[in-house]
């Protein structure tokens, strides 16, 4: 099979399997830099299990992917060293606050970041004055919030971008302000010619402008 022109990620019959159920039967699509898709359908219908089977952390048991132009097969992990992935469980520590958390990310991305790049990240996610309370304080939205801003670090810092983002139901705990600074974070994301793929319960991107609407997938 060879890839479709003028697409930077193509996913060609992707299938996944857990147990003897068929999460995924065949899945393809497209995705170019600039754009955004959104995985919709109920819980266990394999949003979340799209997303990891395109990093190689679930097995595909079929399918195929191309990035630029490149073929590998799902397991390669081939995409890791493109993308930021957030799980819907968030990867926090509880016994660490919310400063040391977002720099620990930053480290894991690859680069360590500054002391003002770090509260710059956590001001642009509303949970600034948060920074020195330890995560199991928190509350839900501001959990979030902090899983967030690594994406917002992201955007501030050229040496942990990526192009690809994958999220995992984002929006969770977050009230109508939280959702209105996801919405910016992803459109300076795509505007900067990032791409995103996202599952999700809930509208995103509603209010962006047409270069950057988001197309939707229903996995139910």
């Amino acid at each position: 099979m060879t890839p479709s022109d003028g697409h930077w990620l193509q996913v060609r019959d992707l299938s996944l399997s857990r147990g003897h159920r068929q999460l995924l039967d065949r899945i393809a699509f497209d995705l170019d830099r600039g754009s955004a898709l959104l995985l919709h359908g109920p819980n266990g219908s394999g949003k979340s299990s799209l997303l990891r089977a395109l990093l190689g952390l679930a097995i595909a048991s079929s399918g195929e992917l191309f990035l630029d132009g490149e073929r590998f097969a799902p397991g390669s992990r081939r995409l890791c060293h493109a993308a930021l992935y957030q799980g819907h469980a968030g990867g926090l520590k509880g016994e660490l606050d919310s400063l040391e958390n977002l720099a620990l990310a930053a480290a894991l991305d690859g680069s360590p970041a500054s002391a003002a790049d770090l509260r710059a990240a956590l001001a642009a996610t509303g949970i600034a004055r948060e920074a020195g309370i330890t995560v199991r304080r928190l509350s839900q939205g501001q959990k979030q919030r902090l899983v967030l801003a690594r994406f917002a670090l992201a955007n501030l810092l050229p040496s942990i971008r990526r192009p690809l983002w994958l999220l995992d139901e984002p929006s969770a705990a977050l009230d109508r302000a939280g959702a209105a600074m996801l919405d910016d974070l992803l459109t300076a994301h795509l505007q900067r010619g990032g791409a995103a793929i996202i599952a999700t319960h809930l509208p995103l991107l509603d209010n962006a402008g047409p270069s950057v609407r988001p197309r939707s997938i229903d996995l139910g």
